[in-house]
């Protein structure tokens, strides 16, 4: 975080912003804004406690602001105002159940990039680091209520899919060539996304898994709503059930078996440990398997799931250039040591799983 805007410069802006959107409340203020710990790789994520007064009732509530990421982008392009507008959207027009979106701003000068206000949720996240495999909430569940926060997870997730882009408000997510199929426009995307990434470097899995991606395309395939980084963990839960979608960074149109393949290709990531073992070790009893799970998702499909291969083997590309940039910014930020970062972005846990899908060496 640059000096320019530190927490207490932040917080100062934030307030007369805010008073600007309450224009029918006085003594509008902010307190506490705080960057939470493992608030994610890839956005500047903030808490705070907003106050005001309006009709002579005084209000306090909690607040999320989401802010563009500066310094090291994990993506290409970070559409903070899109985010809000999906979000917007599934909660005008679809009952997934989404955080309350108040407000955004395009102005950089408010907080050093673009962001967007959100109301405060009261739920519980499975938690990364630990993997919820191996702690938190997750793991003090019975084994049965862990199967339940799961298998709604996926009924959830598919009720997604289950909604046409028009349906949703989402159809101004098409893209631009309409000549071209979903995932021809994906691939093209994350081509250029391993280009920028990798900056000359060499990246055997990766670079083999887009070319057998272009390769093998499948065709005919269904149109809909793609959320992107679709997990486990990034479902939050009051008690078994799914109390909010978070994280519409990656969405996308396309075939929704693209999220069953990421959520299992995520899933598979963190039984490994993601690369530390003291997390490794065997799904928790309640966790369906994989095939439970396909299953489940199948029934609430009222479909066969086609090509989950192709769409695991797409979701390895996608998380192959996530890591890249990931390493590079952790050894920008002395995480890791320097020397170590070639090696690393391209033989980590992403790629090993990648190469089993694909027959090949890790590396």
């Amino acid at each position: 975080m640059s000096s320019a805007f530190d927490l207490d410069t932040r917080q100062k802006n934030l307030g007369q912003w805010l008073q600007q959107q309450l224009s029918d409340a006085v003594d509008v203020s902010v307190t506490d804004l705080t960057r939470p710990e493992g608030s994610g790789y890839s956005n500047d994520t903030f808490l705070a406690t907003l106050h005001y007064t309006r009709s002579q009732v005084v209000h306090e509530e909690r607040i999320v602001v989401r802010v563009s990421p500066t310094g090291f982008p994990v993506f290409p392009f970070y559409d903070i105002p899109q985010q809000f507008d999906v979000m917007r959207a599934l909660a005008d027009n679809t009952d997934i159940p989404v955080p309350d979106c108040l407000w955004k701003e395009y102005d950089k000068s408010i907080l050093g990039e673009q962001f967007y206000v959100m109301r405060y949720l009261d739920g519980k996240v499975p938690s990364d680091n630990p993997p919820y495999h191996r702690g938190g909430f997750v793991m003090d569940a019975t084994p049965e209520q862990r199967g339940q926060m799961w298998c709604n997870g996926i009924r959830q997730m598919a009720a997604l899919h289950a909604l046409s882009p028009e349906q949703a408000g989402l159809d101004f997510l098409a893209w631009p060539d309409r000549d071209q199929s979903d995932i021809a426009q994906h691939l093209d995307y994350y081509e250029k996304y391993l280009v920028w990434a990798a900056r000359g470097r060499p990246q055997p899995v990766a670079d083999y898994a887009l070319q057998w991606l272009k390769d093998n395309m499948p065709e005919h395939e269904p149109h809909g709503i793609v959320w992107g980084d679709a997990r486990f963990g990034n479902m939050m839960f009051a008690g078994t059930e799914v109390c909010a979608v978070l994280d519409w960074e990656m969405i996308a149109l396309g075939n929704p078996e693209a999220d069953l393949a990421w959520w299992m290709f995520v899933d598979e990531c963190l039984v490994r440990g993601n690369g530390n073992p003291e997390f490794v070790g065997p799904r928790p009893d309640g966790i369906p398997d994989n095939d439970a799970t396909v299953a489940l998702y199948e029934e609430c499909m009222g479909r066969k799931v086609e090509h989950l291969k192709y769409y695991q083997v797409f979701a390895g590309l996608r998380f192959a250039c996530v890591m890249i940039r990931i390493m590079q910014q952790q050894a920008a930020a002395g995480t890791i040591p320097v020397e170590f970062t070639d090696v690393l972005e391209s033989d980590n846990t992403v790629t090993q799983i990648t190469a089993e899908l694909l027959d090949i060496p890790p590396r």
